[in-house]
């Protein structure tokens, strides 16, 4: 078993408070068990003024982490506050690393730092937990098919760094109390752990019928949309103005590569000065795009959808990120957060939950085998502590290929 335990401060500016704070909230849930890693969330300011630093060496065990826009757990919500979660036990291994930067060869370090991991334990791990780093260059979809493929089909589960609001400015991946804007801190779960993977979006609410072709991409730079360059796409449908670019977060890119698939939801991350646009996974060429406009009501309704799936499986411990582009429809970041808590307060499984640059969890196909899969626009968890594979689902699923050796679901 997995035994979870939780601890918060708001004392951003005062490192021996904080220190201190965590600790008494440690001591007053018991003691750790043989093995025991921490994962941090965090507001960038706790980084700027040393007090994440100071908490993690502080602590007498790996802990990586990264900032966030908010985060919960039991006891605490906000968005200037610094979670910890713990994660202890007898029969679980925890092997941590950190990757060299992704800035280049990708791939090449993506396998290293797994390979420096994996190699020296004495079967295959049971889940590889990430956090990547928000760079322009990486698609989200690169990495977790980078890992499906080295690790041949292991589960992976993660999130992505955010900064203090939803521009993209220095978003902080955090290992050993260090911060990182380009370095991938990797967790690798050892032992008798069969996680329970959940995940809801907002692909079926509200996606336009009117669509267009990806006439030129390259990685995940669309390049031109309809023989136009996608910029000036967007800007014709009247998704965004140029007094208005921070609502290129706000409408989902509902991109299906097949007739029969289901979409892939791509965020933009940025214009570029030749008309194209940088987008959170690889854009393939030929393939329909799609907008989507999901509203406040459709977001809560993956959120309960989810809640709901936590609470049924009665785990160990739930791991809960959420993607930020849904914090901007929603305008008040609470309810989201609120509506987790409310649902999860009768439980004893404790949880944390986090706002995330990019959403990594394993669906099911009709076998209930899991498959990576990278998600923007979703609600995740993974629940951890021994289960029974889920059932299948009721309707007939398929796996069709997708970009860099993504697998996909499709009905």
């Amino acid at each position: 078993m997995v035994k979870m335990l939780t601890a918060y401060t708001f004392e951003i500016d005062d490192a021996d408070a904080a220190v201190r704070e965590i600790q008494k909230q440690l001591r007053n849930q018991g003691g750790f068990l043989k093995n025991t890693v921490g994962l941090l969330f965090c507001y960038l300011d706790f980084i700027k003024l040393g007090t994440a630093e100071a908490i993690c060496k502080a602590l007498p065990f790996d802990t990586l982490g990264c900032t966030t826009l908010r985060a919960a757990v039991p006891g605490a919500m906000g968005d200037i506050v610094l979670t910890l979660t713990v994660l202890t036990s007898d029969d679980i291994e925890f092997h941590a690393g950190l990757s060299e930067p992704l800035t280049e060869d990708v791939e090449g370090r993506i396998i290293k730092v797994y390979r420096e991991l994996a190699a020296p334990l004495h079967s295959p791990p049971a889940l590889i937990f990430i956090i990547t780093p928000l760079l322009l260059n990486l698609a989200g979809d690169t990495v977790v098919g980078v890992l499906d493929r080295e690790s041949r089909g292991i589960p992976v589960f993660g999130t992505g760094a955010l900064d203090a609001d939803t521009k993209i400015r220095t978003p902080k991946t955090i290992y050993g109390g260090r911060a990182y804007s380009d370095r991938m801190p990797v967790l690798l779960f050892l032992g008798n752990l069969k996680p329970r993977f959940f995940v809801d979006s907002v692909w079926k609410y509200n996606i336009h019928t009117q669509k267009a072709l990806i006439t030129s991409a390259e990685g995940n730079r669309m390049i031109t949309v309809n023989n136009i360059p996608a910029a000036e796409y967007i800007k014709k449908i009247g998704i965004i103005t140029d007094e208005r670019l921070d609502l290129l977060f706000v409408f989902p890119l509902a991109i299906y590569t097949s007739a029969d698939a289901l979409p892939n939801l791509f965020v933009i991350y940025t214009i570029n000065d030749d008309g194209s646009l940088t987008c959170s996974a690889n854009i393939p060429s030929g393939s329909t795009i799609h907008i989507g406009s999901p509203g406040f009501g459709e977001i809560i309704n993956t959120v309960k959808s989810i809640t709901d799936a936590v609470k049924n499986t009665k785990g160990d411990a739930a791991l809960i990120f959420s993607c930020f582009s849904r914090s901007i429809i929603l305008t008040d970041l609470e309810d989201e957060m609120e509506t987790i808590r409310d649902k999860l307060k009768d439980t004893d499984s404790p949880y944390t939950i986090s706002y995330s640059g990019g959403e990594i969890c394993p669906v099911y196909d009709e076998k209930g085998r899991m498959v990576n899969q990278y998600h923007n626009y979703a609600i995740v968890s993974c629940v951890m502590g021994c289960y029974p594979p889920p059932p299948p689902p009721r309707h007939a699923i398929k796996i069709s290929g997708g970009p860099q050796g993504m697998r996909h679901i499709t009905e």
